[in-house]
This record gives structure tokens, sequence and C-alpha cells, in this order.
């Protein structure tokens, strides 16, 4: 095969593109999550485009991240640690890319819970005193189906060495935020994010250096989970990593192109 200058390409570069198009055809059977944040926004005031115009230059805000477990067909909730580490991934992320000064995490309920009126959520926000928040909520559907894994995990040659039964799973993970004035309730901005991530784990505990492993976009290297029974929810932490970093971009092009 050639790239685009015309220069053959060796097929072990070629494998890393070919196996996460195979991850994400194995996952055909599965949908990414339906859209949760107007569930926590309520009904919304007509607003006449962004009203960046009317934020002073470094803004001060609260940030409250909701792990929506209610759909029908939602994943696992994440378990505390994921959580507590996606929170703070959040609160890093927007203070990176945005001129936002994040003061304040207000802790959202346990996930599953009904979402909060939006009247609470915004006197949280005046609770702590801050005119602006951002509300993020996080949200995923997943599969998984068997699989016959390579026993020497994706590499060349190793499926001609035999195959392991084992189960394949596929997170899609939603990323939605909003950027809401505090004082007024209208909701400034919005944006989401898509990401998703696979697990590959075998069928029976066996010593294994290569299962179980955690597989994202394939410019990204694999992620082994220590333990087989986080294995699940370092997939889920993974996919909501990368749908956060991509909701994230989309706030920076929507902040500085108002």
């Amino acid at each position: 095969m050639l790239d685009e200058q015309g220069d053959r390409v060796p097929l072990p570069c070629l494998l890393p593109a070919i196996l996460g198009i195979l991850v994400l055809v194995s996952g055909g059977c599965g949908e990414w999550p339906q859209a949760r944040l107007d569930a926590y926004l309520g009904q919304q005031p007509a607003v006449d485009g962004p009203r960046f115009e009317s934020l002073p230059g470094a803004v001060q805000a609260g940030l409250v991240v909701f792990n929506d477990t209610t759909a029908p067909d939602s994943a696992p909730k994440l378990s505390d640690a994921s959580f507590d580490a996606l929170t703070e991934h959040v609160r890093q992320q927007l203070m990176h890319a945005v001129p936002l000064d994040v003061v304040h995490v207000i802790h959202s309920p346990n996930p599953g819970a009904s979402p909060p009126p939006f009247a609470t959520v915004l006197q949280w926000a005046k609770d702590r005193q801050v005119d602006y928040l951002v509300m993020a909520v996080l949200s995923s559907s997943e599969i998984e189906v068997p699989e016959r894994l390579p026993w020497r995990g994706s590499t060349l040659g190793a499926v001609a060495r035999g195959l392991l039964l084992g189960y394949r799973a596929e997170n899609l993970a939603l990323a939605e935020m909003a950027l809401i004035d505090a004082r007024t309730g209208h909701v400034l901005a919005r944006v989401e994010g898509n990401a998703w991530a696979s697990l590959e784990r075998l069928d029976m505990p066996l010593e294994s250096n290569v299962y179980p492993v955690v597989r994202r976009n394939v410019e990204d290297p694999a992620i082994y989970p220590e333990k087989e029974e986080d294995a699940h929810d370092v997939m889920r932490a993974v996919a909501d990593n990368d749908a956060v970093n991509q909701a994230v971009m989309h706030l920076k092009e929507v902040w500085g192109g108002s």
C-alpha cells in the first residue's frame, strides 16, 4: 500500500490502523448515547446569539460534573476514583484552554440519580458566590461480545500463533458542557465531544502481560489495567477522558470565534 507521497507503507505500520477499524466494526451494534444535557438545563429562554462579549477578560466560575446513568442503555457508573479524576481533568482542561478560573468544584449527587432541578444547580453557584458555572454531563453506552483474541496480543504474527477465548467490549462516550450565567440562568455556550475505547479481556483469568488491554485512538498506546476487576472502569474513564478533551476543544473554538 502507498501513502500520500506514493511511498510504500510497511504492513506492520498499517496494523494499528487496521485494528482500530476492526474495533469500530465489531461494535457496529452499539449506539452513541443520546444527549442528556437538556434534562439538566430544563426549559431555557431564547438567547439571540452568544453572549461572550459580556464576559470579563478572566472569568471565575464554578464547575459541576454529572455522571449520567439514567438512560436505559447507559453503561454502569464510573468508580468514585475515576469520577474524581475525571472531574479534576475537566477543571484542568478548561483552565488551560479558555480564560476560566475554576474556583469551586461542586460535587454532584450520586450517579443514577434523577437530574436536579436547574434552579437548584444555579443556587449551588450562588451559594459559592460565583457568577458563572460550567456544567459537564458525562454519559456512555456499552456493548460486549465474545471474541477470539490473539494469544500474544495484536502484534504481527500473533494470530498465526493461536487464539484464546475472550470478550471485546466497546464504550461510546459523550461529554456535554454548558457555560451558564448563574445570575440570569442563561446558557452562554454549549458544546459536546464524542470518543470511544475498547477492552479486550480473556474468558478465563490467565497469567498474561497483554490482557486485559484497553485501546483508544490508533495514535495512542494501549493501556493495561493492573487488575482484571478494574478493566471495565478503566475503559469507561479513558473514553470519557477523550470525550472531555474534544468538548473542551469545541468550547475553545466557540469562545475564540465569539
